[in-house]
């Protein structure tokens, strides 16, 4: 190869190297950028794997303890939990306190807060609010998140991670979509029929344990059978314009609950013999069945249990941190057993 020939044929392999590098860095940059937007839109949907930002969008105090509080996502949800969810699990999620770096469980409830009435409303069927969360929370004494978010401003941007299933029920995806329409004032007049009998469940609920219940009864297709609820409050003041839903469902033949409370002379301590004697045992789980009709009364195949650590203890024995237990309290004495109770944390 002569001189000039060879310094050409150097040049050209320089400006190769340098549209090489030049190119590297811009596919690398691209990269990088591709990574970053598919990463911060890949985050934006709620994930047990990272926390997704929240901000807080409604706070409202109903007593010295007791708040409802609302989150809506910095970015609009596009997958609907409650549709996905239905009635068939028992879910929450986790907030995180950055400042001690620890997060707690809340459940989650399928309402939110109408700005231009004032009013607690339910979602209806197809709307998630673009991702809202609302919860009842109880601020312990202990309670170090629960006090942080109580502290917080509208606005603030909180990260929420979940959701995390405690309880799920069969589900059969055949099933008729149950009507909820009266959550909004709405009649209807005609009988239900299922394509399956539905199963009653009895549920023990202490304070803010109650909001297993309403997850259950105000979710998209709700729970199919009917509930019997014993709540242990202070007083049902408490729960604020949540009341007006246990009004309804109980209204509607959703719902049955017996309320003890303490600030009136009701506790469950001073009722105990008499709740012994009206809770039923258990009635046998008959599987996936044909619809017949829906019967008079309540006959639980399950129960389940919310609520203080001593609450749970005297209603069905001991929960330890990683399993249930054996089952003792006032079920164990109507012939419950870990077949047919679990006790929610």
């Amino acid at each position: 190869m002569n001189r000039i020939a060879f310094l050409g044929h150097r040049a050209r392999s320089r400006a190769f190297q340098r549209y090489l590098i030049s190119g590297s860095l811009l596919l690398g940059a691209s990269s990088i950028g591709a990574y970053y937007y598919f990463a911060t839109l890949h985050h934006v949907e709620l994930s047990q794997d990272y926390f997704t930002k929240y901000r807080i969008s409604y706070r409202e105090d109903i007593s010295d303890e007791h708040y409802m509080l609302e989150l809506t996502p910095e970015r609009a949800q596009k997958v609907n939990i409650w549709t996905s969810m239905g009635s068939h699990k028992l879910w929450s999620v986790e907030i995180k306190q950055p400042e001690i770096m620890v997060v707690r469980r809340y459940t989650p409830l399928p309402l939110e807060a109408v700005e231009e009435t004032g009013s607690i409303e339910a979602l209806k069927d197809g709307h998630n609010g673009s991702g809202k969360l609302f919860f009842y929370i109880k601020q312990y004494d202990k309670g170090e998140v629960a006090k942080w978010l109580r502290r917080l401003p509208k606005n603030h941007v909180v990260e929420v991670r979940g959701p995390y299933i405690e309880y799920e029920f069969p589900k059969l995806d055949d099933e008729v979509k149950r009507n909820r329409s009266f959550l909004w004032g709405e009649t209807d007049s005609k009988p239900e029929v299922f394509k399956y009998q539905p199963f009653d469940i009895a549920m023990f609920l202490a304070g803010t344990g109650i909001v297993t219940a309403f997850q259950l009864l105000l979710s998209e297709d709700p729970f199919k059978g009917k509930i019997s609820v014993y709540y242990s409050c202070k007083c049902l003041e408490e729960l604020g314009p949540l009341n007006r839903f246990l009004n309804l469902c109980t209204e509607n033949n959703r719902l049955q609950m017996q309320a003890f409370e303490s600030a009136k002379g009701t506790s469950l301590r001073s009722k105990f013999p008499l709740l012994l004697n009206e809770v039923p045992s258990p009635f046998q789980y008959q599987g996936t069945i044909p619809f017949c009709k829906i019967y008079p009364g309540i006959k639980p195949v399950l129960s389940l249990v919310c609520g203080p650590d001593s609450y749970i203890t005297s209603i069905a024995g001991v929960k330890y941190d990683l399993s249930q237990g054996p089952i003792g309290g006032l079920l164990s004495r109507k012939g419950w057993d870990n077949s047919n109770v679990y006790k929610l944390s």
